[in-house]
């Protein structure tokens, strides 16, 4: 009789519903996907939050998602940086670097470069696909961090 209670617990899991057990890895990664491939209408709410720093030999450019105040995995994103790497008769030259992905969350591309320290900044766009709508985030970064840019 001592082990009675825990006989009657390993009955009551082996007789639980499939749907009351937790998903595995591979559902989880699976309803993602779907949640993400799905077409809906484009929301009010989503928001491209950015993730950038430049130090003195490195530079980085990403971004995290929200919809609705929660974190979310985007069906396709790209970076769009723009390196500026010096001054030819009066006119900035740049050089321009890309990083596609699917299915992230928080996409970054990173590189070591001193030229846009000494420039002063870079700018990129973040382009990502959600919910079959596509959003666009444009941010210019600084020494000191994030400076005002123009939405597109």
């Amino acid at each position: 009789m001592k082990h009675s209670g825990f006989l009657l617990a390993v009955i009551c899991l082996a007789l639980m519903p499939l749907s009351v057990h937790a998903e595995t890895w591979f559902q989880e990664v699976k309803r993602i996907r779907q949640e993400a491939d799905a077409v809906e209408v484009r929301s009010k709410k989503f928001e491209i939050i950015p993730d950038c720093e430049l130090t003195e030999k490195s530079v980085k450019a990403g971004a995290t998602f929200k919809d609705k105040g929660e974190r979310v995995i985007v069906r396709r994103a790209v970076i769009h940086v723009e390196l500026p790497v010096g001054r030819e008769k009066g006119a900035v030259e740049y050089k321009y670097r890309d990083r596609a992905v699917n299915y992230n969350g928080e996409p970054v591309w990173t590189g070591r470069w001193r030229e846009p320290r000494a420039m002063g900044s870079f700018s990129y766009t973040v382009t990502a696909t959600y919910k079959g709508n596509v959003y666009t985030g444009q941010f210019k970064v600084g020494r000191n961090g994030l400076l005002p840019s123009n939405p597109r």
